[in-house]
């Protein structure tokens, strides 16, 4: 076993999951418990912000309890977050055709008459801010795309010109995109 294993495998049991009893990287298994199940495990060598794990269980549930089929949160804390592994799906046309539905559905329903959430999460590593927010259009500009210009490989590839037009773009908003109820994902967040 890896270093990288052997402490991951610490962690669970440190947690309390005493019943994992073997740790694979996800390309050649998933972490196992004594009774045969697998798990899968989400960790950073580094120790992440306090709430990444635990902001991105709560997204997971709030999506299943839209319908949107997602694991089963075992664990969620600052170091791990240990999921129930998803079963493979058919690939029939029924299959995707009800995920279709299941994301339009997603993309229609409203939690909140605002944009943002009571709460910031995560992408990876990069904090994602969900200030609340009246106005969706200034909401998905600021906080979806224009908060990316400060991030270093961001500055790297586009230059001033670049950046001038994604500012241009954020401001017509209103213009190019119907208005929209405030909905569970970003990239419905438009209009008011």
């Amino acid at each position: 076993m890896t270093d990288a294993t052997s402490l991951l495998l610490d962690h669970l049991h440190t947690a309390g999951l005493t019943n994992v009893v073997a740790v694979e990287p996800v390309t050649g298994g998933l972490p196992r418990r004594g009774d045969g199940t697998s798990v899968f495990v989400k960790a950073f060598g580094e120790p992440p912000a306090a709430d990444v794990f635990t902001a991105e269980a709560e997204g997971l549930t709030v999506l299943r309890e839209a319908g949107v089929a997602t694991p089963e949160v075992i664990l969620a804390d600052r170091d791990l977050l240990v999921l129930d592994v998803l079963r493979p799906r058919p690939g029939t046309e029924a299959f995707w055709e009800r995920l279709a539905h299941t994301l339009a559905h997603l993309h229609t329903t409203t939690r909140h008459a605002r944009f943002g959430w009571h709460r910031d999460n995560w992408l990876g590593r990069r904090r994602q801010v969900n200030t609340w927010n009246d106005d969706g259009y200034e909401f998905f500009a600021r906080h979806r795309l224009l908060r990316w210009l400060g991030e270093r490989r961001v500055r790297e590839a586009l230059d001033v010109a670049d950046r001038a037009a994604l500012e241009r773009l954020c401001d017509r908003l209103p213009e190019l995109l119907p208005a929209r109820p405030a909905c569970l994902t970003a990239i419905c967040g438009r209009g008011t």
